[in-house]
């Protein structure tokens, strides 16, 4: 029982990273966002040219954030 509760929890994992990196690309259209498995679970690669400006904001511009946002939303947080 213990280890088909691991895989169902690296199940729900895996498809929680896969949703969350489907809204991260579709806010991203010059990145990308990839889910893969991993032994514990699931991870997310995001790659953008200026992604931390744009998450975090500079001197000059403001934050645009995408993964925060993301992440609330995947949560119910936002």
């Amino acid at each position: 029982m213990a280890e088909a509760g691991a895989q169902a929890a690296r199940r729900r994992a895996a498809e929680a990273a896969a949703a969350l990196a489907a809204d991260i690309a579709a806010e991203l259209p010059d990145g990308r966002a990839e889910a893969a498995a991993t032994p514990t679970g699931a991870a997310v690669t995001v790659e953008a040219r200026g992604l931390i400006a744009r998450e975090f904001g500079t001197a000059t511009k403001s934050p645009r954030p995408v993964i925060g946002p993301a992440i609330a939303r995947l949560t119910g947080a936002g």
